[in-house]
């Protein structure tokens, strides 16, 4: 047996929790502990370290279903969804897909929306501070004709047919109060990093619209063209305001 086999079904043990007859041959135990009960105890490790991990990037998740809930639906998605990264922050990325698959979540139709904003909020946290384009050259280079708009890394755009921010916004709350939050409306989110801080702003529909399509790689000239009835020449340039204080324009080549 190789190297790579003998991890392979010394992690499959460490993951199912106990030792099978093909491990009881190979490995022997140490100290008092037979191998099914060591590999009990490493497997009950493996288990409360990937709960915390979900719980520390979904924590809005973990405070809409509370401790008993998050933990069984957390612990049936470990079982499917083994670790393969080192770094405990990268895992859970279709952990939103899996819980609105789970019929315990048929009565919370936003969960999925709330844990793929936690996700993307995430990334934008641990993304490298960025260096945006000084407003002075934003400004004299969005006097051409027309040009694209690159955006920073550490900047996203969400949006949800519900109130996922407010939400979000409540998770430090003791208690979850299911009735004294109104969810069933949409929301444009600008989610960014700013000087080691995180920003997020709530934006109207043409706006994430324009946004969606610079960040697509289109020319502005084609972002607002289909936006072209609803925005004016003021809207346009408290548009671009907004773009340069938030920081979140990385380069503008024109065209």
């Amino acid at each position: 047996m190789t190297l790579n086999e003998l991890q392979s079904l010394f992690k499959r043990q460490i993951i199912e929790g106990e030792a099978d007859s093909a491990v009881l041959k190979i490995f022997k135990p140490g100290g008092q502990l037979s191998l099914s009960q060591a590999f009990g105890v490493y497997h009950d490790s493996y288990l409360a370290r990937l709960t915390e991990a979900l719980r520390e990037t979904f924590e809005g998740v973990h405070w809409v279903l509370g401790d008993k809930l998050f933990d069984e639906v957390a612990h049936t998605y470990i079982a499917t969804e083994p670790s393969v990264s080192y770094n405990l922050s990268d895992y859970g990325s279709n952990f939103p897909d899996f819980l609105q698959l789970q019929h315990a979540m048929m009565g919370i139709p936003f969960i999925g929306d709330l844990a793929r904003f936690e996700w993307k909020f995430k990334n934008i946290f641990h993304a490298q501070t960025p260096n945006p384009l000084p407003v002075e050259r934003v400004q004299e280079l969005i006097s051409a004709e027309d040009f694209k708009v690159n955006f920073i890394d550490a900047m996203t755009l969400f949006k949800s047919p519900y109130a996922i921010y407010e939400l979000w916004s409540h998770r430090k709350e003791p208690q979850y109060e299911f009735e004294d939050i109104n969810w069933n409306q949409p929301e444009n989110l600008l989610v960014y990093k700013k000087d080691k801080k995180i920003y997020v702003r709530r934006i109207d529909a043409t706006e994430f619209k324009v946004l969606e399509s610079l960040q697509d790689g289109h020319s502005v000239t084609e972002a607002l063209a289909d936006s072209a009835n609803t925005l004016t020449p003021d809207k346009i340039s408290l548009l671009f305001q907004m773009m340069m204080q938030a920081g979140i324009i990385d380069d503008i080549s024109e065209l």
